[in-house]
């Protein structure tokens, strides 16, 4: 049985980026999950996230949400890297997005990663390159 990768300086549990945003709205909403369902904010950014599935018409890439929310709502003005919220303060629990808040999932490895690459570079070559999606060829640096 392999263990699986621990995130360094983050002390919570480890969950995807969907299960992340639905914890942190049931924490929005004092945990009450009909409250979170009936959530009148349409324009936080994790309203179409809120249920635990992504609502129709919204953005499947999950970490590029999530570091956007962390970019421009939660610290404004601030680096994401630089957040501190991934450890334990006081009783309060440790953020569940922190580990996503630099636009990159940490529990995917750079090898993965690779391999997920050229896997959409094949299917975008298979479709004529006429797919409705283009993968991304040129590595930017992470922020």
């Amino acid at each position: 049985m392999t263990k699986k990768p621990v995130v360094p300086g983050f002390e919570g549990k480890r969950r995807t980026a969907l299960e992340s945003i639905r914890r942190f709205c049931l924490a929005c909403m004092g945990g009450s999950a009909p409250l979170v369902a009936e959530c009148a904010s349409t324009t936080c950014t994790f309203h179409g996230y809120r249920m635990g599935v992504i609502e129709q018409g919204a953005d499947r890439r999950l970490v590029r949400v999530i570091a956007g929310y962390c970019r421009e709502e939660c610290q404004p003005g601030e680096e994401p890297a630089t957040c501190t919220a991934g450890k334990v303060f006081m009783d309060l629990e440790p953020c569940g997005l922190w580990p996503f808040r630099t636009g990159r999932n940490p529990y995917i490895s750079a090898e993965q990663r690779e391999k997920l690459r050229r896997h959409a570079q094949e299917q975008y070559q298979l479709a004529g390159g006429g797919a409705r999606f283009r993968p991304r060829t040129i590595e930017t640096p992470a922020p």
